[in-house]
């Protein structure tokens, strides 16, 4: 019989082991935590929104959810009714659908799936339609700016961990490039953004080092 701590460890192991020129997004190199026995937290650096994994015994499924930052919470009755009315309009799209989530009531995109029959290939369609659920509630209510905005800071975040972590800016520069997918140019750029400098001699052998 699986369990829970069973289906997250093996999930996190597809994700962990993931290398960057994957074809499917199982197969890519995501960042994870475990934040409890029943959940975990998955980020890809190069798509950089949190997703909440989330296992139950009881209902025998995993939740996979993105939040965004539409909070519903103090919303008047008839603004949340029209918003309420466009994400059931967006529920017609197949795996995926809409819900709130959390304490603040946010929108967020979720897809359900059985512990029992979970697949490598399912999980993949579920991270796909999750990303396309997100975008495509973002073009819904217009948060495209935002949407982008908390990417980079979140992308900012996992840098910024990475350096307190001891990670190399010769290191952080191959992650931004190999990983993330950005130009050398541009990596330099964001690290410097960050207040993380180095000697022109290094960044030279840096870029050396990524164009090999």
């Amino acid at each position: 019989m699986v369990s829970c701590p069973e289906i997250l460890e093996q999930l996190a192991k597809w994700l962990k082991e993931g290398r960057p020129d994957a074809n499917n997004l199982v197969d890519f190199p995501w960042e994870i935590e475990r934040s409890s026995n029943d959940t975990i937290r998955a980020i890809h650096p190069r798509f950089p929104v949190e997703i909440n994994i989330l296992c139950s015994d009881e209902a025998e499924s995993i939740r996979a959810v993105i939040a965004t930052n539409i909070i519903t919470i103090n919303m008047d009755n008839p603004t949340r009714v029209k918003l309420y009315r466009r994400l059931l309009r967006l529920n017609n799209m197949p795996f995926a659908k809409y819900i709130l989530f959390g304490e603040e009531d946010s929108v967020a995109v979720a897809v359900d799936l059985s512990i029992y029959s979970l697949g490598k290939r399912e999980f993949n369609d579920a991270l796909a339609f999750l990303i396309s659920g997100l975008v495509s509630v973002a073009k819904e209510f217009g948060i495209e700016e935002e949407l982008y905005q908390s990417m980079i800071n979140e992308l900012a975040s996992l840098v910024a961990k990475h350096f307190e972590e001891g990670w190399s800016r010769e290191k952080l520069l191959d992650y931004l490039v190999n990983i993330v997918g950005m130009n050398p140019k541009d990596a330099e750029e964001f690290l410097r953004n960050l207040g993380i400098k180095a000697p022109e001699d290094l960044i030279s052998r840096a870029r050396d080092t990524i164009s090999m």
